[in-house]
């Protein structure tokens, strides 16, 4: 995926999918955020992380959201303080290990979709996140914004 460039709609499909199994298996409200991000310096890549994931509101303590910005090389997991305990920053670690590892080989996707997995599985399973809480997840894929990012929530 070149910089700037959206996610084609087999490759959002995959990753929604496995965000929809996820939050249907495992009741974890996990969001994938793919795209670069604006910032002066991408030494602000965390805190910047760290503010989208406060701004899914009142569902950010139970939340999960890994965002990756292939043109800026960066990827970040963040937790919120509720769910820290089924995703603890170990699993965290590994999955963004076995993201790069997929990215060094030219799979985005694959690597986005296998970390999904491997934090699914150490979430062990629970019971599917609320009607409520999926509305307001809103599932559909959003497209990407003129400043080059794709969501997948």
């Amino acid at each position: 995926m070149a910089t700037g460039d959206g996610l084609d709609p087999r490759q959002q499909e995959r990753i929604e999918s496995a965000v929809e199994r996820v939050r249907t298996d495992n009741g974890l409200d996990l969001s994938v955020l793919v795209g670069d991000l604006e910032l002066d310096d991408v030494s602000q890549f965390r805190a910047a992380s760290e503010r989208l994931h406060a701004a899914l509101g009142e569902r950010s303590p139970s939340a999960v959201l890994l965002v990756v910005a292939p043109g800026q090389r960066r990827v970040e997991i963040v937790t919120g303080p509720s769910v820290r305990r089924r995703v603890p920053d170990r699993v965290s670690a590994l999955a963004v290990l076995s993201m790069t590892s997929a990215f060094r080989g030219g799979d985005l996707i694959g690597g986005i979709v296998d970390a999904v997995r491997q934090i699914a599985d150490a979430a062990g399973r629970r019971s599917a996140i609320s009607p409520a809480d999926e509305k307001r997840a809103d599932l559909a894929v959003r497209s990407a914004p003129a400043h080059g990012t794709a969501g997948v929530h």
